[in-house]
């Protein structure tokens, strides 16, 4: 596989494994090298122009949080990004009924829409990112990899203007504050009461919130629970 041109090496999922030794992390750092991220950079960026989401604004420092919403400004790209194996176990879950469209809300640097190209190639992918450096970026390695079904949009996704997409499958992670989580939650539940829909979920906080507060997503016959994320739906 090594001697194809790079375009139809990401094409087959055995390009996103992950050799005996090696962690998901540090092969997902070198698969972003070869594509052409500018991933550090980028972050490295931001961080000079924004303070650090873990840090208190004080009169020592001019830079202030990025605007209107938690954009993890300072986290590192290991922690910010999901690693590219990750991603394949969770849609590996689909292939007896692979997704026509996947959004992903809070998607950094679209690496879901990679994965898809090799896995489900026809399924559609709306990547949702605050941060518009990163959907930017995002959108330029899609377009230099003719990866054509995919493509992000910079948005706040808990803009009371904002509509979250029709999807059959969403991913969201413990992107914010309780109240933004909420927001998104109500919505993706009401699509789950007359769609059939899954949602990937990731981080404790946001699947505590599911099991206290969102029986209809959990009454459905169909939950798949790992260490750090889960899969709900509505079918």
């Amino acid at each position: 596989m090594v001697d194809l041109p790079l375009g139809e090496q990401i094409k087959n999922i055995e390009f996103f494994s992950v050799p005996l030794g090696r962690t998901p992390n540090s092969i997902s750092s070198e698969i972003d090298k070869l594509l052409g991220f500018k991933i550090p950079k980028i972050e490295r960026g931001l961080l000079k122009k924004y303070r650090a989401f873990y840090k208190e604004v004080d009169d020592s420092n001019k830079k202030k949080h990025y605007p209107d919403a938690q954009a993890w400004i300072g986290l590192h790209p290991k922690v910010l990004l999901t690693p590219y194996s990750e991603i394949i176990s969770f849609l590996n879950h689909f292939k007896d009924n692979p997704p026509k469209t996947v959004v992903d809300l809070g998607a950094a640097y679209g690496r879901v829409g990679i994965v898809l190209n090799s896995i489900y190639p026809d399924c559609r992918f709306i990547g949702i990112e605050l941060v518009k450096a990163r959907a930017s970026e995002a959108n330029r390695i899609y377009e230099k990899h003719s990866i054509v079904n995919s493509k992000m949009i910079q948005e706040n996704i808990v803009n009371k203007e904002f509509e979250i997409p029709d999807a059959d499958l969403y991913f969201i992670y413990d992107f914010g504050h309780e109240g933004d989580l909420r927001k998104v939650l109500d919505e993706i539940s009401k699509k789950m009461k007359s769609h059939k829909v899954s949602l990937i979920v990731k981080g404790e906080h946001i699947r505590s919130l599911i099991q206290l507060n969102y029986p209809i997503i959990l009454v459905k016959n169909s939950v798949i629970h790992e260490k750090e994320w889960s899969i709900y739906s509505s079918y």
